[in-house]
């Protein structure tokens, strides 16, 4: 009779142990504990009662497999990850051939999502404890994940939000930095768009004057997307109108000003490829430097297309820029200009073909003798003709400017 009692009394403990380690585990998850010390509680509840000595918990990522979150128990060094197969999540050892008793697979809405490897330490009499609790062990283990999984969920969602927050600031610091109206000139017409991707990037234009009888243009994008983009680019656009200022027209010691400026605020991490240049009302001709951006389109009145391509390395690759050349071209009346980022002659097909310069020229000479905002229209039709329902892969800006 009292070995009966004893028996039974040891039950109701072990019972008594297992309500409150789920209780333990829930209100340390209730009360926002730390990963860390939820897994020491898991690891504790099942080592000081059941005796379950040597365990490792497996739980899924974003990435796929699953990381090792905590272990115990193993004199040596178990795999940081595991994958299930259509068998089921594979046998593990250490290193030093040590394993485990069972696997306890754990699923969120059918799918695998963590797996407890558990076992003894010393072999002893009788059924193993692993085996005698398996369904306890299963549930905590269950509970655990669940709420480690929901915080990865939860995690994941705040990121999220911060991402699409960061997109939002960028796309509004993008809209101050590209002018959406132009001042009206008696020399050249001006049009020009913006046309962001998925992802805010630093596309950059602008066309303002250096003094009465000089007008700058500029066409610039830096490498990257976000916020971080944007706001390069926007200390960018500031240092361009600093360079020219006090009515400056030496287009060398701009750009080997901005290289500095840009090496300053990137860091190295970033650079721009950037094409500016200066045109002269009295002369009717444009000096320009083309720091490793898309050779903007020269348009000549004879229907003649000019690439202009001298200039520089990008801006912000290399301390010194190692050369700068400066491009030098007449602009008779009638030639047009366009300025354009790399989304524009990148853009693909369905077969995977590329706009190309070709089309552009095409485009644009077809239209000649038009107003830049004609012009422009005609070159984004045959754009969209050409892609049809190919998503559009990158950020486009467009500048056009016809000269009376």
């Amino acid at each position: 009779m009292t070995e009966r009692v004893g028996r039974l009394e040891r039950r109701l403990g072990v019972q008594d142990y297992k309500l409150n380690a789920l209780l333990d585990v829930t209100r340390a998850i209730n009360s926002s504990a730390t990963e860390e010390d939820l897994l020491g509680r898991f690891r504790r509840s099942l080592a000081e009662h059941l005796h379950i000595d040597r365990l490792a918990l497996y739980v899924s990522g974003e990435a796929g497999g699953a990381r090792l979150v905590v272990s115990t128990g193993c004199a040596g060094t178990l795999p940081e990850a595991v994958s299930p197969s259509a068998a089921g999540w594979p046998a593990v050892t250490s290193d030093r051939g040590e394993g485990f008793d069972v696997e306890v697979p754990v699923l969120l809405q059918g799918e695998p999502v963590a797996v407890l490897y558990a076992g003894i330490a010393e072999e002893g009499h009788g059924v193993s404890p692993v085996v005698k609790h398996f369904k306890f062990i299963q549930t905590l283990t269950n509970v655990l994940v669940v709420a480690l999984k929901n915080r990865q969920f939860a995690e994941n969602a705040l990121r999220q939000e911060a991402t699409r927050r960061e997109l939002e600031l960028a796309a509004e610091l993008q809209a101050m930095l590209v002018p959406t109206e132009w001042p009206e000139d008696k020399d050249v017409d001006l049009s020009a768009l913006y046309r962001p991707h998925r992802e805010v990037g630093g596309d950059y234009y602008d066309v303002f004057a250096v003094n009465p009888n000089v007008l700058a243009f500029c066409m610039a994008d830096v490498s990257g997307k976000g916020i971080s983009a944007a706001f390069v680019m926007s200390n960018f656009q500031a240092n361009v109108r600093t360079a020219f200022q006090f009515g400056g027209t030496d287009l060398e010691v701009a750009v080997r000003g901005l290289n500095a400026r840009v090496m300053e605020s990137a860091r190295g991490e970033k650079y721009i490829t950037l094409f500016i240049a200066l045109y002269d009302r009295t002369t009717r001709r444009m000096r320009y430097v083309n720091s490793g951006h898309n050779p903007p389109l020269l348009m000549l009145p004879d229907g003649t297309a000019v690439g202009l391509h001298f200039g520089s390395v990008g801006l912000g690759m290399f301390p010194e820029l190692p050369s700068i050349e400066v491009g030098d071209v007449e602009i008779p009346r009638g030639s047009v200009l366009v300025c354009y980022t790399d989304g524009l002659v990148e853009q693909e097909d369905a077969e995977g073909i590329p706009f190309g310069n070709t089309r552009l020229e095409s485009a644009v000479r077809e239209r000649r003798g038009m107003g830049a905002a004609a012009i422009q229209a005609g070159v984004l039709a045959g754009l969209e003709a050409f892609r049809g329902a190919t998503p559009a892969f990158d950020d486009t800006a467009l500048l056009t400017a016809a000269f009376r």
